[in-house]
């Protein structure tokens, strides 16, 4: 590490001009990349571009949605009035990432820009249809979260871009956040799930799965048998919506759980999930 340059740009058109350099890497909070650089896994990296003085750190309010800056901690996550009030999934699920330290640092736009499969807060950002805003050097975009992963650490995110924030549709929803590591946190999860349930007319429920697939994924056969039944949910009816999503994931085996485990813990997370929103 110690040939790697470092710059701390203040405004975002510099920040992206910097990024072009493909051999440029960003960072926030700096909780997984720097261990990650420790390791050696980025070794044609020449510069760290810090972002963390950029504006990216409000959570804000508007009409139809609520922006969340990628620069938000999860303790600001956590803690704030407005995430706390519609998005229950995405409170739980940033409560679980690392220690009360590691929370204080940790950005919600690295955790998606890392794009692990594991990482806590994307099946939450999925269960809740969120936007991702990528500004860079050619513009602005937008592209929906289950659109933005291209595979286990890999995403859309071109040189020169970075994620500027996140917009989810504002409204209320009940939600629950679970997941299964070596320990409750301090850990990388052996997979994850995320249930966010809200109401447009009709009950609609949103189910989303990590380390079940190269990518976060969507559990719709069983989000289609739920919606079926609206706010009736018997023990049956779980039994059933859990074993569609033991069938939906899609494991691989790994140093940190087998294939088998983890497709049979996805449908006991789902029963977890929907008794813990309807206690």
């Amino acid at each position: 590490m110690s040939n790697i340059s470092y710059f701390k740009p203040l405004k975002i058109e510099e920040a992206c001009q910097l990024l072009a350099n493909p051999d440029h890497l960003a960072i926030a909070g700096g909780t997984d990349l720097i261990v990650k650089l420790r390791n050696g896994m980025f070794p044609k990296a020449t510069a760290l571009v810090d972002i963390s003085q950029l504006p990216l750190k409000k959570i804000i309010r508007e009409k139809d949605r609520v922006f969340i800056g990628s620069g938000c901690t999860m303790s600001q996550i956590i803690s704030d009035p407005t995430v706390k009030e519609f998005f229950p999934a995405l409170v739980k699920a940033a409560s679980t990432v690392g220690a009360h330290q590691i929370r204080n640092a940790a950005t919600i736009g690295g955790n998606v820009a890392n794009a692990s499969p594991a990482g806590d807060t994307i099946p939450a950002l999925y269960s809740l249809e969120t936007e991702v805003l990528i500004t860079g050097i050619e513009g602005k975009r937008s592209v929906a979260i289950d659109q933005f992963f291209t595979g286990p650490g890999r995403s859309v995110l071109k040189a020169g871009e970075l994620i500027e924030g996140f917009a989810i549709p504002l409204r209320t929803t009940r939600g629950a956040f679970c997941k299964l590591g070596e320990r409750r946190a301090h850990a990388i999860s052996k997979i994850n799930l995320a249930l966010s349930v809200f109401n447009n007319g009709k009950t609609r429920y949103r189910i989303a799965i990590g380390s079940a697939a190269p990518t976060v994924i969507r559990c719709k056969p069983a989000e289609d048998l739920l919606e079926s039944a609206g706010d009736q949910l018997s023990d049956d009816l779980i039994a059933r919506a859990a074993t569609l999503a033991c069938e939906t994931a899609c494991p691989i085996s790994d140093i940190r759980s087998s294939k088998s485990y983890r497709k049979q813990m996805a449908g006991v997370l789902l029963k977890r999930a929907l008794k813990n929103i309807n206690d």
